[in-house]
């Protein structure tokens, strides 16, 4: 009872510094000019509102990917824009072949806006400032930066970040928002990017006595402290107003206008929440689920939803499929429990193991070394009555939902045919339900034996997922779980070199549903994979 009571104390002083913490904190939104950047960001983002309906022809899609990244980077990463990390020399070039070869052929005025977008482009890669980090490195060092936090949306880039703040004399850690949700209280912290995309409780619960949003001044939303409670308690000091920064200018003196007031951005160029965002290339690299649509081709394609990883990555879950991936119970950690559970079940604040391969097929490969010789042919007589049932569908006038009819109409339960056809499914989930299918296929074969085939391939692939689960539950030492804990992920090598895994919190799952290949769901991915 004594240690309940301990640990009880333990998590109501931390209740208690973190609102003392919140009461006392300032917040400041700190806007950033820089002429050349906000040159670019205004092409960049004028060429991608321009192209409309023809965003997703295959024309136009690798141009525009192309700037949605460099936009981004732009707008979230405090390096030197001619930093090697940042590619923007490589992209200009790339976007210059990409002119040259469209001129004459493609729509004149989404040529004219591309090619608006390549000085802009070559001149940051040219230039060596860093307005985001300079004014970063400022705020800091108003106290010992050594006590400070950098917030990043991608820890792929906080080594780097952090090398170049050293480089100018400033020693700071750099993470992302989920690495301040431990037990410490930093003097400062500078979140980097749009006020929209900061989260929520690094605003209404900071564990900070300083807080910068560090943007540039083209962004329209303006950040917004909710309360920490609602009720009552929403009528504390907790929640506070932040307060406006004047603009901090780099590479460039104040404009002067009329009245002595600075020159503010063009209202139409303005960004809104959605652009430059990490989601925003999620949700263009796919184009959206349409119900009414896409009765056919649809053989390695599947409804997907988009889940933000804690550690600025993402995976896509399907959304209908009974695909596994392994996951770890949230409510248990430090004592972890690794399962395979359905990757629809998943949702924030669970933990997911992943690794750059599709979960599918690392255990496809896994269940043919436990099936043996047998494996070839087992796959065979699975992927026959798969093909057959897809070329049914192809023939058939409804495609997919036709199939599907005809099979309810003559006994199936269920006739999950998209998932049936695709390379994800072994055999469906009932075998009278098996036995209406190969009827409707006309196939030569043996339900039983066939059955009992397909049996041996499921009970290899959950022998396979369990002796993985098994091995990554070693992997996952008291150091690395505490790093899970504080952080909301960190890596394990369940089976040696080469076999990386990533444990991370989902901290979002985007709205809506995308249309992705097979090949990429239950894989960790980052937006720099487009």
């Amino acid at each position: 009872m004594a240690e309940q009571s301990g640990e009880l104390m333990t998590g109501l002083e931390e209740i208690d510094r973190v609102y003392a913490c919140a009461a006392e904190c300032e917040i400041w939104d700190q806007p950033v000019e820089h002429r050349t950047a906000r040159a670019f960001v205004f092409a960049a983002t004028g060429f991608l509102r321009g192209l409309g309906e023809a965003a997703d022809s295959d024309l136009w899609r690798p141009s525009a990917a192309l700037l949605r990244r460099c936009r981004r980077l732009v707008t979230t990463v405090p390096l030197p824009f001619s930093h090697p990390l940042l590619e923007f020399e490589a992209c200009a070039r790339q976007l210059e072949v990409t002119v040259a070869r469209l001129e004459g052929v493609a729509d004149a005025g989404h040529l004219e806006r591309l090619r608006a977008v390549v000085p802009g482009l070559q001149s940051l890669a040219a230039d060596g400032v860093d307005p985001l980090g300079d004014c970063t490195r400022e705020f800091l060092t108003l106290e010992d930066p050594r006590d400070g936090f950098v917030v990043l949306s991608d820890r792929r880039f906080a080594g780097a970040v952090a090398e170049a703040m050293a480089l100018n004399g400033v020693e700071v850690r750099c993470g992302t928002h989920a690495e301040l949700l431990g037990h410490s209280i930093y003097s400062s912290v500078v979140a980097v990017g749009s006020p929209a995309w900061i989260h929520p409780g690094l605003l209404n619960a900071p564990r900070t006595a300083n807080l910068a949003i560090v943007h540039y001044g083209f962004f329209r939303e303006e950040p917004e402290v909710a309360p920490l409670l609602f009720g009552p308690a929403a009528s504390t000091h907790v929640t506070r107003p932040v307060r406006k920064s004047k603009p901090y200018r780099c590479g460039e003196p104040e404009t002067p206008v009329p009245g002595g007031l600075v020159a503010e951005p063009d209202g139409a160029g303005l960004l809104g929440a959605g652009e430059c965002s990490p989601s925003e290339e999620i949700r263009a690299s796919f184009p959206r689920y349409s119900a009414a649509g896409g009765q056919r081709g649809m053989r390695d394609q599947a409804e997907a939803h988009a889940a933000v990883l804690a550690d600025g990555s993402h995976v896509l879950l399907p959304a209908a499929l009974d695909a596994r991936v392994l996951s770890l119970r949230a409510d248990g950690l430090p004592d972890v429990q690794v399962e395979q559970v359905p990757a629809s079940s998943v949702g924030r604040g669970d933990y997911l193991a992943l690794r750059n391969r599709p979960h599918h097929q690392d255990l496809m490969d896994r269940a043919d070394a436990i099936l043996g010789a047998d494996a070839a042919s087992l796959r065979a007589t699975q992927a026959d009555w798969k093909r057959r049932l897809w070329e049914r569908t192809e023939q058939h006038p409804r495609g997919i939902r036709g199939v599907a009819d005809e099979l309810r109409s003559r006994g199936a339960v269920t006739a999950n045919v998209g998932y049936w056809v695709s390379d994800w499914c072994i055999r469906p989930r009932r075998k009278a339900d098996f036995a209406v299918v190969l009827r409707y296929l006309a196939a030569d074969a043996d339900v039983e034996s066939v059955w009992e085939q397909l049996r041996r391939i499921d009970s290899a692939h959950r022998s396979a997922g369990q002796r993985y689960a098994d091995d990554l539950h070693r992997a996952l030492t008291p150091d690395s779980v505490a790093r899970l804990v504080a952080a909301g992920w960190c890596t394990v090598r369940p089976s040696g070199p080469g076999s990386e895994t990533l444990v991370a919190r989902i901290d979002d799952v985007l709205s809506g549903t995308l249309h992705v290949p097979l090949n990429a769901l239950c894989r960790l991915r980052t937006t720099e994979d487009f």
